[in-house]
């Protein structure tokens, strides 16, 4: 993929591609609409964008030091920008280690179209899917559930999320009764996926 010239096509009618310079405000936008509670810091505007500016910085340097072979993209639907998803296709596993969507393309089936993409492509390919959520934000839990991600490790704050192709879990037998009343709760309405 790291060849990749113009956008590739997924599902929903999406495509992704590489971000360009002139996306950067769309993808600072994006940015700080993820973040409300930053614009709370002070009253002073100049001094919120430039601590936005500062956390966004800190935020690509980080994951460029945590994932160095991360694939950043821009994920369009009809040639318009609607949000971002950072990848890093490893060797064992690929590693979601973000996904935007932007505010107005929100509760329009974008997300999901853009993670059941890449379940099918890494599904050809036999390749678990991983990534991580804050514990306190179950609407994103309920989100990954319903695309098929298990808990995998609660490392508090976040929980740690994979999902593993038919073709492995057809393979993987469950040994541990907690993970027999685990996998039995997607059955019952009243459970939380974890």
């Amino acid at each position: 993929m790291a060849a990749l010239n113009g956008s590739l096509p997924l599902l929903g009618g999406l495509t992704v591609r590489f971000p360009r310079p002139s996306d950067e405000d769309f993808l600072m936008g994006l940015f700080m609409d993820a973040r409300p509670w930053l614009a709370k810091a002070h009253h002073d505007r100049d001094f919120i964008r430039t601590l936005y500016e500062q956390q966004y910085s800190a935020r690509r340097m980080g994951q460029e030091s945590r994932y160095p072979e991360h694939l950043d993209f821009v994920v369009e639907k009809t040639g318009q920008p609607v949000g971002r998803i950072v990848m890093d296709l490893g060797r064992y596993d690929w590693r979601v280690s973000e996904v935007e969507i932007h505010r107005l393309a929100r509760g329009k089936g974008i997300g999901t179209d853009l993670l059941r993409s890449f379940q099918g492509t890494a599904a050809q390919m036999r390749m678990p899917i991983t990534l991580s959520v804050a514990e306190v934000e179950t609407r994103v839990h309920w989100f990954y559930h319903r695309l098929g991600f298990d808990l995998l490790a609660k490392t508090s704050p976040s929980l740690e999320l994979i999902w593993l192709p038919l073709a492995i879990r057809e393979f993987s037998i469950c040994r541990r009764k907690s993970c027999h009343s685990r996998c039995n709760r997607a059955e019952r309405p009243d459970a939380g996926p974890w």
